[in-house]
């Protein structure tokens, strides 16, 4: 049985999920599809690359992934296949895809010989006949790269005597389902500035000086149980920097509301001297 995942920009209120999913079974009948996320932020592409790096690269060999985001093919963005550690993904070449897999190998083929005139149609025609066996070099012509997305990096100063990294200020890129805020900072970048120096988190009139490993650990750093409503920062299982509330949810609100993490807002991390 293929399998068969979806990201998409479409929403689950409009018929266009509903129609894509048609559209596959009639031409893969024997299909599982798998929705990853239908909720991507439409012509937000660091949001989409964020979702797309960090929710498919564990599925099996043979897997398909068909990328629904900017998902009109146009002569400036045409349908692409991409195959990267077994695994094959089909969407159109606006950067999302090539950016998001930007740090494992790929290889990288147009579209151009297969001819759909439908809805994604090009996207289920080349699934179906990478089902049936048929080699990536026989359904497109291999190019050696495609376009990428520009990823916004954190601002950072320098101390004028040292050199040393003296402050970063992360970007908000993401605000996931409890409101938590994802920003553009990695772990192995921080580590690497930090030089294991102590720091201070600053957000307005609040400062945090530690990072927990996880949602619980801050009971390590308070005498009294963690209560609902605090906020701590951490490294995400994904290695990106995050800020959260504490057992937030819609009722209560999150990072996003009660501090003002929306997409696009920073804070500041000071090191020592």
């Amino acid at each position: 049985m293929p399998l068969i995942t979806l990201t998409t920009d479409f929403g689950t209120k409009d018929p266009d999920l509903g129609y894509l999913k048609s559209q596959i079974f009639r031409h893969i009948p024997n299909a599982q599809i798998i929705d990853i996320s239908h909720q991507v932020t439409p012509f937000d592409p660091q949001e989409a690359v964020y979702i797309v790096e960090n929710s498919l690269e564990n599925f099996p060999e043979n897997t398909i992934h068909i990328i629904g985001i900017d998902s009109e093919a146009v002569k400036e963005h045409p349908p692409v296949l991409i195959v990267s550690k077994g695994q094959f993904y089909l969407g159109n070449d606006n950067g999302i895809i090539a950016t998001a897999l930007a740090n494992q190998p790929a290889s990288y083929y147009l579209l151009k010989g297969i001819n759909g005139s439908g809805f994604m149609q090009t996207h289920i025609l080349a699934a179906a006949r990478l089902i049936k066996g048929d080699k990536p070099d026989e359904i497109g012509q291999n190019v050696p790269e495609l376009k990428h997305v520009v990823i916004s990096k954190p601002l950072v100063k320098h101390n004028e005597q040292t050199g040393a990294v003296s402050l970063i200020a992360p970007q908000v890129i993401y605000n996931d389902h409890y409101g938590n805020a994802i920003f553009n900072l990695k772990k192995e970048i921080f580590e690497a500035w930090q030089k294991s120096r102590k720091f201070k988190i600053k957000l307005g009139h609040y400062e945090i000086d530690y990072l927990v490993e996880n949602y619980h650990d801050g009971t390590k750093h308070h005498k009294n149980i963690t209560r609902a409503g605090e906020m701590f920062a951490r490294f995400n299982r994904f290695g990106y920097f995050e800020i959260f509330i504490y057992k937030s949810n819609k009722n209560t609100g999150g990072a996003n509301s009660l501090l003002g993490l929306q997409k696009n807002k920073t804070v500041h991390i000071v090191f020592e001297e």
